[in-house]
C-alpha cells in the first residue's frame, strides 16, 4: 500500500519476489492428500477458500477433474489467479472471485466439498469454519 512517498510490502508482494507457488505447510503432498480425503472426482463442485494464487485450485481441477471456485480477500491474488487459471487452459473449470473467508458470498449448502489451506490468520478463525460448513451441502465434505 502506497502513502505519502512511503510503501508498506503486502505478504502478495513476499510471495511474488520469492515466486512461491503454494504458501501452505506441507505443499503439493498435502494439497494432493487432501484431496483424496475429500474423495475429489468429476463432477463435484469444490470451494477453495482463501484460494492465493490458484494454484490448489488449479491442481485439483487438473488432476481430479472438479469444478472449483476460489474466493480470496486479495483483488492482485484474485487476478493472479484467473491468470494462472487461464494459463493452463482450466478456465472452464477454475473460477475465482473477491471475498471474504468469514463472510462467504455463496447461498447455504452451495458445494460439494469445501477446502482451505490457509497461512493467515483471519480476525475470526471461527466465523471462517462456520461460513464453510454454511456453505457445504449436508453430508459433504470440507
Amino acid at each position: 500500500m502506497k502513502r505519502k512517498g512511503l510503501y508498506k510490502p503486502t505478504v502478495e508482494d513476499a510471495i511474488e519476489i520469492g515466486g512461491i507457488e503454494t504458501l501452505h505447510p506441507g505443499g503439493f503432498a498435502l494439497t494432493k492428500r487432501t484431496a483424496e480425503l475429500a474423495a475429489l472426482r468429476e463432477g463435484l463442485k469444490v470451494l477453495d477458500v482463501s484460494s492465493g494464487r490458484g494454484t490448489q485450485s488449479i491442481f485439483y481441477a487438473k488432476k481430479f477433474g472438479v469444478d472449483v471456485t476460489g474466493v480470496d480477500i486479495s483483488e492482485e491474488m484474485v487476478k493472479t489467479a484467473a491468470d494462472n487459471a487461464e494459463k493452463a487452459g482450466l478456465s472452464h473449470k477454475v473460477q475465482f472471485m473477491l471475498g471474504d473467508s468469514q463472510c462467504l458470498p455463496f447461498e447455504d449448502n452451495t458445494f460439494d466439498v469445501v477446502i482451505s489451506c490457509t497461512v493467515g490468520i483471519p480476525d475470526d478463525s471461527q466465523k471462517v469454519l462456520q461460513e464453510m460448513v454454511r456453505v457445504v451441502k449436508p453430508g459433504a465434505g470440507f
